[in-house]
């Protein structure tokens, strides 16, 4: 057992070194996973799959390629389903084509009401991890988020509002 001798270490910065994936990207691997809610292993594995650990996944859906956003993000901006969206974009080729269509009112659909006890759309699991496959860290998420811009989403997006009634 030691002596006490009541010399109390101090802590120096100095004194510690930066490990490479500090050096190379600016900060330890433990906060980005920390930021991102996953274990540091998977920042790990980011890197070794993508070369970035501010990348998700290995490329972008095709609405994330077409539109800038998630499917997510554009069902909550309309206050649509994401079926109904895909639904849209087939039949129309666009989710922002509300000028297009026309409004005959509000329907019944029975066979709908039956199924008012299930959770809504949006409290479902695999909707709920639905994020943009860049992290806003990485330097192509600008150019790959001004994809949106392309569309002139802000008319439709009104649109939406008054007829959900927000």
């Amino acid at each position: 057992m030691p002596k006490k001798t009541g010399y109390i270490k101090t802590y120096n910065p100095q004194k510690f070194t930066k490990t490479a994936f500090e050096t190379k990207w600016g900060e330890p691997a433990y906060k980005i996973a920390e930021r991102e809610n996953v274990a540091t292993t998977s920042i790990h594995m980011r890197i070794r799959n993508y070369q970035n650990p501010y990348q998700r996944k290995a490329k972008p859906s095709k609405w994330e390629d077409k539109y800038g956003k998630t499917i997510v993000e554009i069902s909550k901006e309309l206050y649509m389903h994401p079926v109904a969206l895909n639904l849209r974009e087939k039949t129309r080729g666009s989710v922002y084509c509300e000028d297009i269509i026309t409004d005959t009112g509000v329907h019944r659909n029975r066979k709908t009401e039956q199924y008012k006890h299930t959770k809504h759309w949006t409290t479902l699991g695999h909707f709920a991890g639905d994020k943009f496959w860049l992290m806003p860290d990485h330097p192509d998420y600008d150019y790959e988020r001004s994809k949106c811009l392309l569309w002139d989403c802000e008319k439709h997006i009104e649109i939406a509002k008054r007829r959900a009634g927000v």
